[in-house]
């Protein structure tokens, strides 16, 4: 199911020539993905509460356009694959003032569990381990 986040580009987000910095696209993607989170699976910090995280294994992209300091944007997600542990999305960033696509990638990403002090490791099952959560994440896949 895709899934559409809207903002405006915000003034620290850009360089000296006025457009939205490389590096920002990856935090705009993960604003995206985490309320993306938020509103089709659950809270992602009730889910660290529950000791599980979901650190990223990589993440890629395309650079199309520019945004500008303040231009209206949106960012589409699709979880496009779900193999029980790790998952991967797809995002377009376009202006919607001018329906420019900006940006095109892709993260994956997997359930691990732990804490800092112990360190993180995958889940071996999480269908078993959370099957309410595996159930609501197997739902929202949307291939390409």
């Amino acid at each position: 199911m895709s899934w559409t986040y809207t903002r405006r580009v915000k003034y620290y987000e850009t360089d000296r020539m006025g457009v939205v910095h490389h590096s920002n696209y990856l935090r705009l993607i993960e604003d995206a993905r985490m309320d993306w989170l938020n509103d089709n699976v659950m809270n992602y910090c009730k889910m660290e509460n529950m000791g599980i995280i979901i650190p990223a294994a990589s993440a890629y992209g395309e650079f199309l356009s520019y945004l500008h300091y303040d231009d209206p944007f949106s960012i589409e997600i699709k979880l496009i694959s779900f193999k029980g542990i790790k998952m991967e999305f797809s995002y377009v960033v376009k202006n919607t003032d001018t329906d420019t696509v900006c940006y095109k990638g892709k993260s994956s990403h997997f359930f691990a569990s732990g804490n800092s002090e112990i360190g993180y490791k995958p889940f071996m099952s999480f269908r078993k381990t959370h099957p309410d959560i595996y159930e609501k994440v197997k739902a929202l896949v949307e291939e390409e």
